[in-house]
């Protein structure tokens, strides 16, 4: 196959939609040499029937504010790909949330969860909906009205819904109290509830959790540890929190922390105390750094920068997708910066990740390193169908065991001629095979 008619023909047919556009194309043309090798692709027509997603849902979103005047918001759930198992994917409540990003995230899923090996496909939903400065009533109802255009194609084996970007506990619990109330049912059809009424433990700090767990075991792989090295990364939400908290307790130090209005470099590491401020910080839901610097004295507070202009040796952003670009990346080399470890879907661009393979960075994505919270969610789920509870040192165990699999799995298809290991490729080629495999032996359907 010629893939860049391929995509100049994908390209025509979803024009306003970049973000999709840039996930296929690097995806594809990470695993061409896997594609040109199998005529049973080709044959299949896979390539075409993958980049199209199964079912794409877009609809009006209308409730009521405190002053009972109506508003009107659009919502998404792209139902991508089902092929190894029920559509699993997270909530987007996000202003600036596009059909292009909702496909983008739910490709990107498919993928992500084909690395963990578990019995999952991928989807993806949300909103343009800002929670921030709604009453909780407000928040209600919106959760409400959105999952009334929805609960009758969700469903524990059907399509699996999970908090992301704006979407935590709360609205999850809103959501499913609807679902519920609609479908007379109390299952896995929500993940990331209260662990007080279906939840797991840790589902808070696991997409961060799994990161650090991959970090470790690629270190550990280049006869590295942890231990003492100098970690930058980007916001402060739920992800962040996970990977300071985790890269604490292995000995390293967090020496920067984002939000929409600058950075804070905190050259003596955020320590726990420093965390615990964050989640008060984080709990006024203004998302501005510049706090933390008046409470902590010493350190240097950047408005309207990134943090990636510090020296350090492990970066791993995790804010929003294409926060790292050409300068980004020239920055991070330049700081002497040894590995890049994507936790938010899709942080680098292109031009960066070409830059990181010309200049000889480590560089991870985020379908390898953020599977964390997926594998908390299938734990979540198994414990729903189950009945049962794990403790948190069974539910961190069973995550550990998860992510080191999926290093394993990357390190394997990534590996190299010169023994160098291309990570990207080896997550891209480990998810596709078991995709396409499953599609094959499942026939046109």
């Amino acid at each position: 196959m010629n893939l860049d008619k391929f995509l100049i023909k994908l390209q025509r047919f979803n024009s306003n939609e970049q973000e999709f556009i840039q996930s296929v194309r690097i995806f594809l043309s990470s695993v061409q040499e896997w594609i040109s090798d199998d005529y049973r692709l080709k044959n299949a027509a896979v390539l075409e029937r993958l980049t199209e997603p199964d079912r794409v849902l877009m609809f009006k979103v209308p409730w009521l504010n405190d002053e009972g005047k109506v508003i009107v918001n659009r919502g998404y759930r792209v139902q991508y790909n089902n092929t190894l198992g029920p559509y699993k994917g997270g909530l987007r409540f996000h202003p600036a949330l596009t059909l292009g990003t909702v496909k983008m995230l739910a490709f990107e899923q498919v993928f992500k969860n084909s690395l963990t090996s578990l019995p999952l496909g991928g989807a993806m939903g949300g909103a343009n909906f800002d929670p921030k400065g709604k009453s909780e009533a407000e928040i209600m109802r919106f959760c409400q009205s959105y999952l009334l255009q929805l609960w009758d194609v969700l469903g524990d084996d059907i399509d699996i819904l999970g908090g992301d970007i704006g979407v935590g506990s709360r609205e999850i619990g809103y959501m499913f109290g609807m679902f519920k109330k609609l479908s007379h049912k109390h299952n896995g059809t929500f993940t990331g509830k209260s662990p007080d009424w279906g939840g797991t433990k840790l589902k808070a700090e696991s997409h961060g959790f799994g990161v650090v767990y991959f970090l470790k075991s690629l270190l550990s792989g280049y006869e590295d540890s942890l231990a003492g090295k100098r970690i930058a990364i980007s916001g402060f939400g739920n992800m962040a929190y996970g990977v300071i908290k985790k890269a604490n307790a292995l000995g390293a130090k967090v020496v920067t922390v984002s939000g929409p209005d600058g950075y804070v470099y905190d050259p003596n590491g955020i320590d726990e105390g420093k965390l615990e401020y964050l989640l008060e910080l984080r709990a006024t839901s203004q998302d501005l750094i510049r706090p933390y610097s008046i409470e902590y004295p010493g350190t240097l507070y950047h408005e309207g920068k990134k943090p990636w202009e510090v020296e350090c040796d492990i970066a791993i952003p995790c804010a929003i997708q294409n926060e790292i670009g050409i300068d980004e990346a020239n920055s991070l080399i330049e700081n002497k910066c040894t590995y890049l470890i994507e936790g938010a879907d899709q942080s680098c661009s292109e031009e960066a990740v070409e830059l990181f393979a010309a200049k000889g960075l480590v560089y991870v994505p985020s379908k390898a390193t953020n599977v964390g919270g997926v594998a908390i969610s299938s734990l979540e789920l198994a414990q729903n169908n189950m009945k049962v509870n794990w403790s948190e040192l069974e539910v961190d165990k069973r995550l550990q065991d998860i992510m080191e699999h999926t290093y394993d799995l990357c390190r394997k298809f990534g590996l190299q001629p010169n023994g160098q290991i291309d990570y990207l490729k080896g997550a891209n080629v480990a998810s596709f095979q078991r995709v396409t495999e499953a599609m094959i032996d499942q026939g046109v359907v």
